[in-house]
């Protein structure tokens, strides 16, 4: 079957909390990646063989508790797995930026059916499971950074959160939380750090009563952050990012061609 292996690298500081890494290749170079659906492009840090790519232009990128500006380079090769690309596009991140992971972001997933079995720590690409589970093929919202989008319900309130395996624990925005107190719980705080390696300590709640696609999760803890930052850049408002703390729970396929998303049995 195509597809690739899941690398989880828990916490050192929260044992709920990981990070979801692959091994890829860049021309004859293996690198270890970050798997980021939060990620609108695919990011390789600064180093011998990456300084050789000539400069394309530059992007301004917005995280959690920063911005940072990166150069566009484009790679000989990019290979995931099955997933291989020629002559691909990338961001790169300044020399003097040492902290951050290299990132496989939604440039190089978006054309593709992804499995995604937590349980089995793989996803398969391209593939017909046809064991979907709960309510199939639900609307996948895909934002104009190909981010992708699930509703999700607390009772009768309803509002989106980006599904995002980049992110170790799941993160609400902090105006929510204030808004809706009844499903969250002060729960002390905690360090983070985004995807450019910046850190800050944020407050830490549990999360209850939430449902996606009819299943419900079991009480969550999640970090409170402002994200208007972020939500700015998008097109879709959402309130939540979900992190691996809370998708690990299920298996999930995601079909962004068809715009099309769905739980999976084991």
């Amino acid at each position: 079957m195509n597809g690739f292996d899941l690398i989880i690298q828990p916490d050192e500081d929260d044992p709920e909390a990981a990070e979801v890494l692959v091994d890829a290749t860049i021309g004859s170079r293996n690198y270890r990646f970050l798997l980021d659906t939060g990620a609108a492009m695919t990011c390789i840090s600064y180093d011998d063989y990456t300084s050789t790519f000539e400069s394309v232009g530059a992007r301004d990128t917005t995280a959690a508790f920063s911005k940072s500006s990166q150069e566009l380079v484009v790679v000989p090769s990019i290979t995931l797995g099955s997933l291989s690309r020629r002559n691909f596009m990338v961001a790169r991140r300044p020399p003097h930026i040492q902290t951050g992971s290299n990132l496989i972001g939604m440039n190089l997933l978006k054309d593709h059916s992804l499995s995604f079995y937590f349980d089995k720590n793989r996803v398969e690409v391209d593939s017909k499971p046809g064991n979907e589970t709960g309510n199939s093929s639900q609307e996948l919202i895909l934002g104009n950074k190909s981010h992708p989008n699930v509703n999700i319900n607390f009772g009768e309130l309803e509002t989106r959160a980006v599904w995002d395996t980049g992110a170790g624990i799941t993160v609400v925005d902090t105006r929510f939380i204030n808004s809706h107190p009844a499903f969250f719980q002060e729960a002390g705080t905690s360090t983070g750090t985004d995807s450019t390696g910046a850190m800050s300590s944020t407050p830490m709640f549990v999360m209850q009563g939430a449902t996606i696609g009819g299943r419900r999760f079991a009480p969550t803890k999640v970090a409170a952050i402002d994200l208007a930052p972020i939500i700015t850049s998008t097109d879709i408002r959402m309130d939540l990012i979900l992190g691996y703390n809370l998708i690990k729970e299920a298996n999930w396929l995601f079909d962004f061609p068809r715009k099309k998303w769905s739980f999976l049995g084991s």
